[in-house]
C-alpha cells in the first residue's frame, strides 16, 4: 500500500494557515467557522470548490436570517429552535437550495444556542456570514492559484485505461468466438465519462480546447457503440452475464405483445454483422485489429424479451 501526501492535502493545510492568519489580522472572534468553511470547500477541482462554497454560503445566509428572527424573540428556547428548523428547511426547499439545508440548519442552531446574554444576534449572524465568506474565498483561490488540478491528464489516463481494456477484451471475444465477460468495460466507460464531466466543467477551460472536447465526445459515443456490439456477441454465444429475478422477467415479457424468435439460419449473419461493426469501430478509434477471428462457439436463439432484459441489466 502506497502512503503519500497528496496535493489536495497540502493545499487544504495551506488554506487553513491562510485563514488563521487572516483571522488574526482581522481579530475574528471565531476563526473556527472560517477554517471549517475552507476545509469543506477544498474540493478536487476549482469548479467543485466554487459549487460547494456557493451552497455553503447560501445556507449560511438563510440560517443567519432565520436565526436573527428567532433569536430576537427568545434565544435558547427549545420550541422556537424546533420551529426555526422547520422554517429553515422550508425556505431552502422553496428556493431550490436543497444542498444548503444542512449548513443552514447548523448556522441557525449556532445562533440560537451559542448566543451569549446581551450579545446582538444581528452582529453574531453577520460575523458567521463573514467567516464563511472568508473561508470559501481562501479555498477557491488556493485551489485555483496553487498547483491547480490537471484534469486533462486525469481524463487522458482514464481514456488510456479504457482503450487498453477494450482492445484486450475485443481481441479475446473475437478470438474465442464468445464466452468472454466484458462487464468491466462499463466501469471504465463510467470512469472516463466522470473525468470528462469534471474536465469540461473547469473554469480554466477555454475555446482552444473545443476541438479536443468534440473529439472526446465522439470517442465516448464510439465506445458505447462498440460495447453494445460486444454485448450482442455475448448474447448470441453465451448465457447473459446477469440473471434477472423471475418477477422482473415476467414484467418485461408483459411489455412484449408477441415475442419473436430469430430463425437459426439468420444467427450467423447477425453474428458476422456485429463482428464487422466492432472491427469498424476499432479502426475509427485507432485500436489494434485482431489478427484472427474465430467462428462463434454456439449461437443462442434470440427472443425479444431476452434482448430487452439484457438491455436493462447492462
Amino acid at each position: 500500500m502506497k502512503f503519500a501526501i497528496g496535493m489536495r492535502n497540502l493545499k487544504t493545510a495551506l488554506a487553513v494557515l491562510i485563514c488563521l492568519i487572516i483571522s488574526q489580522l482581522l481579530h475574528l472572534e471565531y476563526p473556527f467557522y472560517a477554517v471549517i468553511a475552507t476545509i469543506i470547500a477544498m474540493e478536487n477541482s476549482v469548479t467543485n470548490s466554487y459549487t460547494v462554497g456557493k451552497n455553503r454560503m447560501m445556507g449560511t445566509i438563510v440560517g443567519a436570517f432565520c436565526g436573527l428572527i428567532f433569536a430576537l424573540i427568545d434565544p435558547h428556547n427549545a420550541i422556537l429552535a424546533a420551529l426555526g428548523i422547520i422554517m429553515v428547511i422550508y425556505i431552502c426547499n422553496l428556493l431550490g437550495w436543497n444542498k444548503s439545508v444542512s449548513i443552514a440548519s447548523i448556522v441557525f442552531l449556532a445562533i440560537m444556542l451559542n448566543l451569549r446574554p446581551g450579545e446582538s444576534p444581528l452582529l453574531y449572524g453577520t460575523h458567521r456570514v463573514m467567516d464563511t465568506l472568508i473561508g470559501i474565498g481562501v479555498a477557491v483561490l488556493v485551489n485555483y492559484l496553487v498547483y491547480p488540478p490537471n484534469h486533462e491528464r486525469g481524463l487522458e489516463q482514464k481514456r488510456m485505461v479504457l482503450r487498453r481494456n477494450m482492445t484486450r477484451l475485443a481481441h479475446e471475444l473475437l478470438r474465442e468466438g464468445g464466452g468472454v465477460h466484458i462487464s468491466s468495460l462499463r466501469d471504465d466507460m463510467t470512469a472516463m465519462e466522470e473525468a470528462y464531466k469534471t474536465y469540461t466543467s473547469e473554469f480554466r477551460l477555454n475555446l482552444s480546447k473545443q476541438l479536443f472536447i468534440d473529439h472526446i465526445e465522439q470517442e465516448i459515443d464510439i465506445y458505447h457503440n462498440t460495447y453494445s456490439h460486444m454485448r450482442m456477441l455475448r448474447l448470441l454465444t453465451d448465457e447473459p452475464e446477469t440473471e434477472l429475478a423471475p418477477g422482473v422477467i415476467q414484467r418485461l415479457r408483459s411489455l412484449v405483445a408477441a415475442p419473436i424468435t430469430v430463425h437459426p439460419e439468420y444467427l450467423p449473419l447477425i453474428y458476422q454483422y456485429h463482428v464487422h461493426c466492432i472491427i469498424q469501430e476499432m479502426q475509427i478509434l485507432g485500436l489494434m485489429i485482431p489478427a484472427h477471428i474465430a467462428p462463434p462457439k454456439k449461437l443462442q436463439p434470440i427472443r425479444t424479451e431476452i434482448a430487452i432484459s439484457n438491455e436493462l441489466v447492462e
